[in-house]
């Protein structure tokens, strides 16, 4: 396997083939656009500036509750100001005409007069606890940028700018085909599993991790090991989606027909990649009815591998479709345990996250469903790296 690219030019060949074959996505190609509610725009990714419609604040307002006043007059009066040269005044309040200044409700008193004595320590210049027009952002201000997948923070600062609705990417729609013999749904009741079938969790885990990356998803029906129907069902999926995933079937047993099928609905640009886990991953195109190209990623059955390619191969994809450029987030961790990494081959490996920073892998091997459950990050390996003590600093990729 060693002689197999690694995944970043697994990736490069992949594209390229794709791109030959007539594939368009990337900073060349147009993003699909949308336009939602800000409600409906978090975790979708922007798809044109947010500019401010107006300036924040709107106009100079209070920043404290207490009395606007005219800083310059406080001189004159000795801190003493009548009922005609002062005015009540809460937070955000935009500040009455004539008056530059806000003095705190705890430092005021007034007296039988009506006037508001100000305690004289207190400091009364200019601009003291007031906003100033456009201190937070000035009309026309670019607030978010194009190619940003939009947080919580984003839509607050997008709403006070004026905008009800955002312009985003549409979402990319990934078509999901498990297959195999043995394969049986998930909503498939107990009474009528047999020995030996392994129930799909794999487009479970898939589909919520599209969903994730900001995509739809549709998953088919498990197709058997049969190279007729499995072509098929690729054709069908190729003719609606932005991107099939298909579930098992790329290594090399007597069951698997992925690699021969996608030659003959498509082409095949990579069969099998120099990491672990993930070796049999399969990379490929798909023609349309409409003569549309379509990128296919072969994913290997054991769950730990099919989550190690997905995050190798489609979420770089999903990201193109939609014009993300936001960077993958990573953070400096301890490592646990002592680890010795596969030679020769780049390896990711689940790891759970203590409070602290420490890092722990969840366990060797691929099949394991409960290594993905305990983890909370990726630790990617180079192929340079083989041995780990205790204590080493990593990097790794979060999850959430």
């Amino acid at each position: 396997m060693y002689d197999r690219p690694g995944p970043q030019a697994a990736f490069a060949q992949w594209t390229d083939a794709c791109a030959r074959a007539g594939w368009r996505a990337g900073p060349a190609a147009a993003v699909r656009v949308e336009r939602v509610a800000l409600a409906d725009a978090l975790g979708r990714v922007s798809a044109a500036p947010v500019a401010a419609r107006w300036p924040s604040p709107r106009a100079d307002c209070a920043a404290m509750d207490g009395i606007a006043i005219k800083a310059e007059e406080a001189d004159v009066v000795r801190h003493r100001f009548p009922a005609a040269m002062f005015a009540w005044i809460d937070t955000g309040d935009p500040m009455p005409d004539g008056t530059d200044t806000v003095v705190m409700r705890e430092h005021v008193t007034i007296d039988s007069a009506g006037g508001a004595l100000v305690d004289g320590s207190v400091n009364v210049s200019a601009g003291r606890h007031v906003r100033k027009q456009g201190e937070d952002f000035a009309a026309g201000a670019v607030l978010v940028p194009p190619g940003r997948r939009l947080g919580p923070a984003d839509l607050a600062v997008a709403a006070a700018a004026g905008h009800t609705s955002l312009a985003v990417a549409r979402k990319p729609l990934v078509a999901i085909i498990p297959t195999g013999d043995e394969i049986r749904g998930a909503d498939i009741g107990a009474e009528h599993l047999r020995r030996g079938d392994i129930i799909d969790s794999n487009s479970v885990y898939l589909a919520a991790r599209c969903a994730r990356a900001g995509a739809a998803t549709v998953v088919s029906d498990v197709i058997p090991d049969d190279p007729d129907r499995l072509a098929a069902e690729l054709r069908r999926a190729a003719g609606g989606a932005d991107l099939v995933l298909v579930i098992a079937g790329s290594s090399r047993g007597r069951g698997d027909h992925t690699a021969a099928v996608l030659a003959q609905v498509g082409g095949v640009a990579v069969a099998g990649v120099a990491v672990r886990p993930g070796h049999p991953a399969l990379l490929g195109h798909a023609k349309a009815p409409s003569d549309t190209t379509i990128p296919v990623v072969g994913l290997p059955g054991y769950p730990i591998a099919t989550a190690v390619t997905f995050e190798l191969f489609a979420a770089p994809v999903l990201a193109l479709l939609q014009g993300d450029e936001t960077p993958r987030r990573t953070r400096p961790a301890r490592l646990a345990a002592d680890w010795t990494s596969t030679h020769d081959v780049e390896e990711w490996v689940p790891v759970s996250l203590s409070p602290d920073g420490d890092a722990t892998p969840t366990g060797h091997g691929a099949g394991s469903t409960s290594q993905l459950a305990r983890a909370d990050a990726w630790w990617p390996i180079s192929a340079a790296a083989h041995h780990f003590t205790a204590g080493a600093r990593i990097t790794v990729i979060p999850w959430y």
